[in-house]
């Protein structure tokens, strides 16, 4: 049975140290591809607190946040929009977070004529689901750049970064919306080189939040492991698979830029940001 499974909907789990510990990471790219990459993470942080951790997904953004907003995950990798949104307002708190900032990345095939933003105008550009972390960065860009969604550009919305991807390999899109390790990842496996037309203004990156039904000593565990990851040479093989850096350590309150984004689309646009 693959390592990734789906969860149904129930009531939380109660803290239980005799229970596998469930670690929920969320769907930026399909549960095969998390099953690869974050396995080993779950295997990883097993040796550290002596204790079984599951891995756990849901094929959508939607399906994952509702059982986010459940509690049924003891310890999740969320990205920034969503934990500020949902995960920080049912138990789960920031721990850590990657060294470097979270920007949408804008990208077009190498051989594109496309140059700067305003060559955009009147082409299709995707994303990912709407709710997406780069989804949300990039209406601010795109605004910035005076091209309103509906007006200046068709913007389509993909399952997931590598569809988005490669509905530009394909031709179906003139860009595509992403960030740095999905772009990475889809490079590496595809062995294709994307052109990069330029970047969303930075957060703080998608964070590994723990809920606080587990006890601090564990918690404190959990942070210390993957904060030592760039320190070792498994950790660092982790590191160059996931396509992070390094990760630091990080509070609930390094979020409230991304409390402040989110303030603003609601009251400018009045547009959801999930559900």
């Amino acid at each position: 049975m693959t390592a990734v499974a789906l969860l149904f909907a129930g009531m939380p789990i109660p803290a239980d140290e005799t229970r596998p510990l469930v670690f929920g990471v969320f769907p930026y790219l399909s549960p095969a591809q998390l099953e690869k990459l974050y396995a080993p993470v779950a295997a990883d942080l097993s040796a550290a607190i002596g204790r079984p951790v599951q891995l756990r997904t849901r094929p959508s953004f939607d399906l994952f946040g509702r059982e986010v907003v459940q509690e049924r995950y003891d310890f999740i990798f969320i990205q920034p929009f969503a934990y500020a949104k949902l995960a920080s307002r049912h138990g789960y708190r920031s721990i850590v977070r990657p060294s470097s900032a979270l920007k949408a990345v804008f990208v077009i095939r190498a051989d594109s004529t496309i140059n700067k933003f305003s060559d955009l105008k009147k082409q299709t550009v995707c994303a990912p689901p709407q709710q997406a972390a780069v989804s949300l960065l990039a209406r601010e860009t795109l605004h910035n750049h005076k091209l309103i969604p509906g007006i200046d550009i068709r913007l389509t919305y993909q399952k997931s970064h590598s569809a988005c991807l490669r509905a530009v390999l394909i031709r179906k899109a003139a860009a595509c919306i992403t960030a740095s390790p999905p772009l990475q990842i889809f490079e590496t496996k595809t062995g294709v080189n994307f052109k990069v037309l330029g970047y969303s203004n930075p957060v703080p990156g998608s964070t590994y939040a723990v809920h606080q039904r587990l006890p601090a000593a564990l918690r404190e565990t959990i942070a210390r492991r993957i904060v030592s990851w760039q320190r070792t040479d498994q950790g660092r093989a982790l590191l160059k698979t996931l396509k992070f850096p390094a990760f630091v350590r990080s509070t609930d309150g390094d979020y409230q830029p991304v409390r402040d984004i989110l303030k603003g689309l609601n009251n400018n646009k009045g547009e959801s940001t999930h559900d």
